[in-house]
């Protein structure tokens, strides 16, 4: 399932995602091979996904009583550029698509991965396939790719030993990084654009930084904002997302100036992001076991205090809690938007 911000507007705030566990679990959805090959079956499985919503949650505001396609290119979930850099893809049926990383013992060996070429290669080649038959049926798909940021790839290709690589030889691993970064430009120029020539032609990306919190500060700034502001330098319109507390990071994420919008992680002190960026749109996330571990009381008196912290309120647009599973009661998700309303009452 791709899930797009603001979706749920003007109905509620709230943003909560389920995952592929629960789809496959309540209504045996399947997420498999098929779902990523085939693009026809995983558009109208979406479309049924966004009508049962509405059956169940339609009254929180959830869902489309009559939801139209809404066909999209995530081939291989968000690892299209690990699997242009050659990582195996690995399916599950209730579960989105995996990588198995490659098998390098050396930031020396690291030196080896290049750029692949977009002209030829096989995954480029069955993107586009993919957006020239959903165009034929639908008249329309949406070619934006999530890559996360070149943090992200680099640590689903290599592994937890690329954070040994940047203290052992950073100019490799930095050349690596910068690499990943050239690689997300050239697919938008030749993967999305072609098939998405609305979009701004001076690029529009979006860095997910998710695993920049296991790193500190210091070497965010020293060793992976630099492949970020590579980014930010070619790309006009620029989106950021973090996961976990952001706090420290937030002089270097300044760096990338203008930003489009921020998905702001949880434990972040909002009203510190809110003083760093005071214009930007914010996405205030909150964790799904926090959640499912307060009271209605208590969650209504954490999601207004997150709200009130990123006023003024036209600037913050989904209150969001991702990956709903199965062992999630509905009760929970109830709360959880009823709670954002109540906020959004408050500020607005």
């Amino acid at each position: 399932m791709r899930w797009y911000a603001g979706e749920n507007l003007p109905r509620t705030h709230a943003k909560p995602t389920f995952s592929e566990s629960w789809f496959n679990h309540y209504y045996g959805f399947t997420f498999g091979e098929r779902y990523s090959s085939d693009p026809i079956f995983r558009t109208e499985q979406d479309r049924e996904a966004r009508r049962l919503l509405y059956e169940r949650f339609g009254g929180l505001g959830l869902g489309s009583q009559d939801p139209q396609p809404c066909p999209h290119l995530d081939i291989c979930g968000h690892r299209l550029a690990s699997a242009l850099l050659g990582c195996p893809i690995v399916y599950q049926e209730d579960q989105p698509p995996a990588v198995r990383r490659l098998r390098i013992d050396s930031p020396e060996e690291l030196a080896t991965i290049r750029k692949p070429d977009l002209n030829t290669h096989e995954w480029a080649r069955e993107f586009l396939r993919q957006g020239r038959l959903l165009l034929d049926r639908y008249g329309r798909v949406d070619a934006t790719i999530n890559f996360g940021g070149p943090i992200n790839v680099a640590t689903s290709v290599v592994g937890t030993e690329f954070f040994t690589y940047l203290v052992d030889s950073p100019p490799l691993a930095q050349q690596f990084l910068n690499m990943v970064a050239d690689l997300c430009l050239e697919c938008f120029d030749k993967l999305t654009l072609p098939l998405n020539p609305q979009l701004d032609p001076g690029r529009e990306l979006f860095i997910g930084d998710c695993p920049v919190s296991m790193l500190s500060p210091k070497m965010y700034h020293d060793q992976i904002l630099p492949a970020d502001l590579r980014l930010r330098r070619n790309t006009r319109k620029l989106g950021l997302h973090h996961c976990g507390k952001m706090d420290g990071y937030l002089s270097s994420y300044r760096t990338l100036l203008p930003l489009e919008y921020i998905e702001v992680g949880w434990g972040s002190t909002v009203a510190a992001v809110r003083q760093t960026f005071p214009t930007t749109i914010l996405d205030l996330l909150i964790n799904i076991y926090d959640v499912s571990n307060m009271s209605a009381s208590d969650m209504q008196d954490v999601i207004i205090d997150m709200a009130r912290q990123g006023v003024p309120a036209d600037r913050v647009r989904d209150i969001w809690v991702a990956d709903i599973g199965p062992d999630v009661p509905d009760r929970v998700v109830m709360d959880f938007v009823e709670a954002v309303n109540a906020a959004f009452n408050v500020v607005t």
